[in-house]
């Protein structure tokens, strides 16, 4: 997938906040230290299945857009054979009346 996509840097950019957010929230709360680190791990899986969530969804798209495009090109494919069938035919019918014009 293309770095570049907007979907994508949101993404990240969602998920680093979120986490970045969720760690500050956590330090400064008053719990013991046990307490933070079951916290942090929780929001970690909690984070995780997002992530994961997300990913699949990315791919899901990506599979959907790659078979558009294979039936698209598979279009393009078939109307450029067919012009080039036309064409061969149209060149033939050409010859063919060039050299009955010869022939009279």
């Amino acid at each position: 997938m293309n770095k570049d996509n907007g979907g994508f840097k949101m993404l990240k950019g969602l998920l680093i906040g979120g986490a970045i957010g969720t760690a500050i929230g956590m330090l400064f709360a008053p719990r013991s230290g046990k307490e933070t680190r079951e916290k942090l791990m929780g929001e970690a899986e909690r984070l995780k299945g997002e992530l994961e969530k997300y990913a699949n969804d990315f791919s899901d798209k990506a599979q959907e857009l790659k078979k558009d495009l294979e039936q698209k090109l598979a279009e393009v494919k078939s109307k450029i054979e067919e012009t080039a069938d036309n064409i061969k035919t149209s060149a033939r019918k050409k010859e063919e009346e060039v050299f009955n014009s010869h022939m009279n």
